[in-house]
C-alpha cells in the first residue's frame, strides 16, 4: 500500500513542486501553510483534469506534511514556526533544485504534464528569474549561467521529441509484428494446424515482451480451448485496429505540436547581412 502512495506522488510531484514554488513567491517572507500547498495544487491539476477524479488531483494532508518535510531536511526550505499550523519559505537552494527537477525530469506519461512544466518554465521565466535573484544579496555569473541553462526549455522540448518518437517507433513495430501474427494465424488455420502450433510459431518468430516471465505457449495453455481459438481468430486481429492504431495517432499528433512547438522557440538563423 505504501508503495502506491509513493508512485503517485512521485508521479504527480511537478504539481508539489510548482505549488512550492507558487506558494513561496505569494506569501513571501511570511511563509506559507500546507493548506496553501494543498490549494494550489489542486488548482494546477484542475487546469488538466482530463485524468483526474472530480477534476483535480486528490492528495492527503499526511503526503503534503511529509513532502514538506522532506524539503526542510534536505535544506530545501526552512520552517519559519512551530505553531500548529507552521508556515515554510523555499531556500535560494531549494528553488534551484525544484526547478531543475521540473527541466530535467525524465520524459514520460501523461503528455498533458509535459505541457503544464513547459507552460510554467517558459510562461513564467522572468518571474522566476527575479524570484531566485531576490533571495539573495548577490547574482553571482555561475547561479546566472545555471539558471539560464535550466529556464532552456529548447532542452525540454529536444527530450520529449525523442521520447515520443522512440514510443511511436515502438508501436509502429508493435503494430508490423501483429499483422504479422495474423499472417501466422491464417496460413495456419489454412493449412489446420492445431491452436499449439500456431501459439509455438507466434512464440518463436515473435516473443512478447513478457515471455520470460511466462512463455506465450503456457500462457496460451492456461485458457480453456474455446478462449484460444477465439483469441487467434477475433481478438488478435482486431488488436492493431481498436488499441494500437489510436494510440499511434495520437501520439503522431502530440508529435506534430510537439516539433511545432519547438521551431516556435528555436532562435532565429540571421545571414550575414542582417548581423
Amino acid at each position: 500500500m505504501m508503495q502506491r502512495k509513493a508512485y503517485s506522488l512521485q508521479q504527480n510531484e511537478v504539481f508539489f513542486i510548482v505549488a512550492a514554488i507558487a506558494a513561496h513567491s505569494s506569501f513571501d517572507q511570511a511563509g506559507f501553510r500546507q493548506k496553501d500547498i494543498r490549494f494550489l495544487i489542486e488548482m494546477f491539476s484542475n487546469w488538466i483534469d482530463i485524468e483526474f477524479k472530480d477534476r483535480v488531483l486528490a492528495v492527503h494532508n499526511t503526503q503534503i506534511m511529509r513532502y514538506l518535510e522532506q524539503l526542510v531536511t534536505e535544506g530545501d526550505a526552512k520552517r519559519m514556526s512551530r505553531e500548529k499550523q507552521p508556515r515554510y519559505r523555499l531556500t535560494r537552494s531549494g528553488l534551484v533544485n525544484l526547478l531543475s527537477k521540473l527541466a530535467y525530469r525524465e520524459p514520460g506519461f501523461p503528455l498533458e504534464q509535459f505541457y503544464y512544466v513547459y507552460h510554467f518554465l517558459e510562461a513564467y521565466r522572468g518571474p522566476l528569474e527575479a524570484l531566485i535573484q531576490s533571495e539573495g544579496n548577490q547574482f553571482p555569473p555561475a547561479l546566472k549561467i545555471e539558471m539560464d541553462s535550466i529556464l532552456d526549455v529548447s532542452k525540454l522540448l529536444r527530450a520529449q521529441v525523442e521520447f515520443v518518437e522512440n514510443a511511436l517507433q515502438l508501436l509502429r513495430k508493435r503494430v508490423e509484428e501483429n499483422k504479422a501474427v495474423i499472417e501466422i494465424i491464417r496460413e495456419g488455420r489454412k493449412q489446420k494446424k492445431s491452436v499449439a502450433e500456431i501459439v509455438h510459431e507466434i512464440e518463436v518468430k515473435y516473443p512478447y515482451d513478457l515471455n520470460s516471465q511466462k512463455p506465450l505457449s503456457e500462457f496460451y495453455e492456461e485458457m480453456p480451448l474455446k478462449m484460444r481459438e477465439f483469441v487467434l481468430d477475433i481478438a488478435i486481429p482486431k488488436r492493431t485496429h481498436q488499441i494500437w492504431m489510436p494510440m499511434l495517432q495520437i501520439l503522431e499528433k502530440h508529435l506534430e505540436i510537439l516539433r511545432t512547438m519547438r521551431e516556435a522557440t528555436a532562435p532565429s538563423k540571421k545571414t550575414s547581412k542582417e548581423i
